[in-house]
């Protein structure tokens, strides 16, 4: 077997490894660079076989649906088959429907489930849940020519599913020739990172202080997050309100344990009272200390009409690089603080997952520093191997 990272040796974002045995290739993820202004087919890796499509090109894999591990998806050829996550493919298309900037959803889609392998030619693929702020996310576990290559994806330890990386730590593949490993988190902190537990006892603590209205923001598609703010609105006796946007996804991951419009302390923002789960900018206004908000565009703009944010407080629970460009609506609120955790693992999580593994070798990629790989990483029966974007190597 041949690997070949086309994007993702020495940056976060982007991702997308070839891999090639017997004459035919796969894709692993097709992601769009996090420093790219637009969604343009110039961006396309250097992957023969994606637009038109090539007899030899047996599929695209996604392992989670984050636009930087899938998106340039929208320009391949159709008649590639594209493997994903159910809830992720329904994601995704709910995206669509509310006509967000980049949505898209791909039409020929074939269903990928936890720990039931498929084939694609000479590959065998085999899913691992696991916990990342995506829904719906998995590693991935590529075997052919006798040969095992394990793809972390993007994975942490630290959210309401640590429990599907804990089962991968206990019940690890075996005789694993390359471990490809995401180390996103290399260059910050190598402390462990906080939990959604811990976030929840800080959201709590800053519902219960606030005085008046509290606006979260963060990705709808955080489901963890979303369900985090929950806790600490029961907590606090506040009501949740979400766009129909929020709702909608957490409609489409089919989980009915999620906040949804049914539940009785859970509402939707609108214009009106058309159904007994709708509240109103009106309804929020009477009495602003009894609801928390998931920011969205159409609310926040509402309740500014009104000259609510003067006196609300904004949680700003997002990854620190999306700051900048939020500026102009932070400085609409009275109060902005941080409330946040990675979506990626912490150093001591990467860790446990090479000694599980005990990979015969290691490859980094998604990080900005993979020359701490060797320091970190490596050990009597790991050793540490790093590559540049479009530098094919033998498994």
């Amino acid at each position: 077997m041949k690997v070949c990272i086309r994007r993702g040796a020495n940056q976060i974002g982007g991702s997308a490894v070839e891999l090639e045995s017997q004459g035919a290739r796969i894709i692993i993820d097709l992601g769009l660079p996090l420093d790219a202004e637009a969604n343009t087919p110039d961006l396309m890796p250097s992957i023969a076989g994606l637009n038109p499509k090539t007899d030899d090109l047996l599929g695209l894999v996604v392992s989670h649906p984050h636009q930087d591990h899938y998106a340039l998806g929208l320009h391949i050829d159709l008649d590639i088959p594209v493997y994903m996550g159910a809830a992720a493919n329904r994601i995704m298309k709910a995206a669509v429907e509310f006509h967000l900037p980049n949505a898209f959803a791909f039409e020929n889609v074939r269903k990928m489930e936890g720990f039931k392998h498929f084939t694609l030619g000479p590959f065998k693929i085999t899913p691992y849940p696991i916990d990342h702020s995506a829904y719906d996310a998995y590693a991935l576990l590529i075997e052919t020519d006798k040969r095992r290559v394990f793809y972390s994806g993007d994975f942490r330890a630290h959210g309401r599913t640590s429990k599907r990386v804990e089962h991968l730590l206990a019940k690890p593949p075996r005789e694993v020739n390359v471990l490809m490993m995401e180390g996103t988190s290399l260059g910050r902190s190598e402390e462990a990172f906080e939990s959604e537990t811990d976030l929840e006892v800080k959201f709590t603590d800053a519902f219960r202080e606030a005085q008046g209205l509290v606006v979260v923001q963060t990705s709808s598609q955080n489901i963890d997050r979303v369900v985090t703010v929950y806790r600490a609105c029961k907590r606090t006796e506040r009501t949740l309100v979400m766009s129909g946007y929020t709702g909608r996804i957490m409609m489409a991951t089919g989980n009915d344990n999620l906040p949804n419009f049914r539940w009785p302390d859970v509402r939707k923002f609108a214009s009106n009272h058309d159904k007994n789960h709708h509240v109103t900018a009106e309804d929020i206004a009477a009495a602003p200390d009894k609801y928390a908000v998931i920011h969205f565009h159409t609310i926040t703009r509402a309740l500014e009409s009104r000259s609510m944010l003067d006196d609300a407080l904004l949680i700003y629970s997002m990854w620190e690089g999306y700051k900048e460009k939020n500026k102009t609506l932070h400085g609409k609120f009275a109060k902005v603080i941080d409330i946040h955790t990675s979506g990626h693992a912490d150093v001591p999580t990467l860790k446990r997952l090479v000694e599980a593994i005990k990979p015969k070798r290691l490859v980094p990629i998604h990080t900005f520093e993979p020359e701490r790989f060797e320091k970190l990483f490596a050990n009597e029966k790991t050793k540490v191997e790093i590559y540049q974007d479009n530098e094919t190597f033998e498994v």
